[in-house]
């Protein structure tokens, strides 16, 4: 004969109160409660091996004490992508001192809004957006379900949101200016297509250094797979290594260098370089962004714009939990400097240069 469940009546039975007060007690809500009372009702609970249910607690609280994190797609975690571990390490950071877990959204959907009903049935009490895109339509559905939603590195185009960020125009405009200085005067960008707002803010900052140095627009050559005749927006490594440094070699006038807004990518076209007759920096001057240990360990070392992705992630985390619990948080993007850490890959000594912008 199977065993009966504990309830909160036999805690209650134990203790000597009513069911309410074992509610009260076992989910945090006893400021009215003495602490003898308190303490009488765990003991029960800890002789009766009493454990409360999360879906009872979710029915009682109305809260599940998880909070999603929405990736712009599951294949991110597949190897080795220096982003998402400093934001998730950030995230986990912001929610350590608090009694919420983190529930990852990592499934493969058929289609956004298959992962909305999921977001919105109950799985998780708030969510964090990972990098969507402006027009995401799963953000603006989220906005006007006033769903409890954070946006990381990203933000919509209208409406109240809450995001987290960096200074993106800033860091377009740092990595250009850098790269002026050494003397370069033609200057590439290869931009994988999509509507990421980071990457229209960098190319935007990128342009006003341009500006700001008085030099010509054509010094600054943006780039896409489609210019490189790739089959794909999104080609594999195989499709776009060997036509960008072709187009890099055979330029005229000469690419002397070159900014890549993925760290992951500017790695291993750095690395594969030699193979086509061409190194880094002697050849060709880099720039990534992000300067997580991916660019350190790039063979040579990358510099890289710097932007703080724990303290993003933890930010961001923070202000979710703050909008779950219904406290005042102002609407808007919270945005983070930026600065450049300068290594071997630009033909340098190594040093972080710091702005302020």
């Amino acid at each position: 004969m199977r065993k009966r469940n504990v309830t909160s009546h036999d805690v209650a039975r134990r203790a000597g109160v009513s069911q309410s007060t074992v509610s009260l007690v076992l989910n945090g809500h006893h400021g009215r409660i003495s602490e003898t009372t308190r303490q009488r009702v765990l003991e029960a609970a800890r002789e009766l091996n009493f454990s409360l249910n999360v879906t009872a607690r979710a029915l009682v609280t109305g809260r599940t004490q998880r909070i999603g994190l929405v990736p712009i797609s599951p294949h991110v975690f597949h190897g080795w992508t220096g982003y998402y571990i400093e934001i998730l390490a950030g995230v986990m950071q912001g929610i350590e001192s608090t009694e919420y877990n983190l529930l990852t959204h990592s499934a493969s959907y058929p289609d956004w809004c298959a992962l909305y009903s999921d977001i919105i049935s109950g799985a998780s009490d708030g969510v964090l957006l990972v990098g969507r895109s402006a027009s995401d339509p799963l953000t603006r559905r989220l906005q006007e379900h006033r769903f409890p939603t954070v946006c990381i590195s990203s933000h919509p185009r209208e409406g109240v949101c809450y995001a987290v960020d960096c200074d993106n125009e800033a860091g377009g405009c740092m990595a250009v200016e850098h790269l002026l200085k050494l003397g370069h005067r033609r200057i590439a960008i290869l931009q994988f297509p999509g509507e990421e707002t980071w990457q229209q803010e960098r190319a935007k900052g990128a342009r006003r250094g341009l500006r700001e140095a008085g030099m010509a627009e054509d010094s600054l050559v943006m780039m896409t797979p489609k210019d490189l005749a790739c089959k794909s927006l999104s080609p594999p490594p195989s499709e776009w290594i060997a036509p960008l440094a072709r187009f890099l070699r055979e330029s005229s006038p000469r690419i002397t260098a070159l900014i890549m807004e993925d760290e992951t990518r500017a790695r291993l076209f750095a690395e594969t370089l030699p193979e086509y007759g061409m190194r880094v920096p002697d050849d060709l001057a880099m720039v990534s962004f992000d300067s997580t240990e991916v660019s350190e360990r790039t063979n040579p070392p990358l510099t890289s714009v710097y932007q703080p992705l724990r303290l993003i992630g933890k930010t961001a985390a923070k202000m979710l939990i703050a909008l779950i619990e219904g406290k005042e948080v102002s609407p808007g993007i919270r945005r983070f400097p930026m600065c450049i850490d300068v290594r071997q890959s630009c033909g340098a000594r190594m040093y972080r240069h710091r702005e302020s912008r």
